[in-house]
């Protein structure tokens, strides 16, 4: 890792000694990256502030090093029972890490085109797989029920309106009760029927949504859609802790796919400014690391 530029309030990344000892047993109090990294399919929380020195990933799963041969689509920080979990989509796998020790809680299979995932309140997980057009709600590792869903690429739970959000050729509310879903509203996106991820704002109004031409804000109150950026290709967006936009930056990089980036950039307010780049890595979804009350 060599350089990273991130244009932020230096105050706000402040801590002491004592509490970075505290930082890898819990959920950090300062801001921090989450990233699925497809350059060596690791997950990993980064600090942009100690950017040229090995303290700044903070968090990394697997840990030892040793060749994971699924790669990571998107990471979520679950909060269940007390506890801090991270939840892994993988080509072909989700998991559920214990984020203390990194122990791993559920491990199911899925399809080779999974996109994200999501953790329902009774422990059933649900993931998105795009090129299978499939929504599967995963009961166990043996017992699961997959449910046909155009271009399915993004999911969130809605806990205030007891509810998932799945996003793929439209934004689905699917009602949840008794391990079930049962459609109860649809919504056409502008422009494209493609949409990439879903992802609510961190004071729960409005849900982040993506497609191939533009992000948008979809209001929960007046199901409407607003354009927040015009930038095509977003795969994964989020709120800093100061309102601005963020997202994991469509630009080609050089011997990486189409869909990888290595930066995440802020597009609201439009006259924002910044950039946190993360040499060598490759990641599909990368978001700010928060605790996301609208879910959990």
């Amino acid at each position: 890792m060599k350089s990273f530029v991130l244009i932020l309030l230096a105050s706000l990344f402040e801590w002491t000694v004592a509490d970075e000892v505290e930082f890898k047993e819990v959920p950090p109090t300062v801001p921090a990256v989450l990233c699925a990294d497809q350059a060596d399919n690791r997950i990993r929380l980064i600090d942009p502030l100690h950017a040229d020195d090995e303290s700044s990933v903070l968090w990394c799963y697997p840990a030892d090093g040793k060749p994971f041969k699924y790669r990571p689509t998107d990471a979520k920080r679950v909060d269940l029972d007390g506890e801090v979990l991270i939840l892994i989509a993988y080509h072909g796998r989700v998991q559920l890490v214990r984020f203390r020790d990194q122990k791993l809680i559920k491990d199911y299979s899925t399809y080779s085109s999974c996109h994200s995932a999501e953790l329902l309140p009774d422990g059933v997980i649900a993931s998105v797989n795009s090129n299978h057009g499939i929504l599967r709600l995963h009961h166990s590792a043996e017992k699961f029920v997959d449910r046909e869903l155009p271009y399915a690429h993004g999911v969130t739970w809605d806990k205030t309106r007891q509810c998932l959000w799945v996003l793929g050729d439209l934004l689905y509310q699917f009602d949840y009760a008794d391990g079930e879903l049962v459609l109860a509203d649809q919504f056409r996106m502008p422009m494209t029927p493609t949409g990439h991820d879903v992802f609510p704002l961190r004071d729960g109004s409005k849900l982040l949504v993506s497609n191939n031409d533009a992000l948008f804000l979809f209001d929960l109150a007046t199901k409407t859609f607003e354009t927040v950026s015009e930038l095509r290709g977003i795969k994964s967006a989020s709120q800093h802790s100061d309102g601005s936009i963020w997202v994991s930056e469509p630009k080609k990089i050089s011997l990486a796919k189409d869909w990888q980036s290595d930066s995440i950039i802020p597009v609201h307010p439009k006259d924002s400014e910044g950039r946190y780049t993360f040499e060598g890595a490759r990641f599909y979804k990368a978001r700010w690391w928060q605790k996301v009350d609208f879910s959990y």
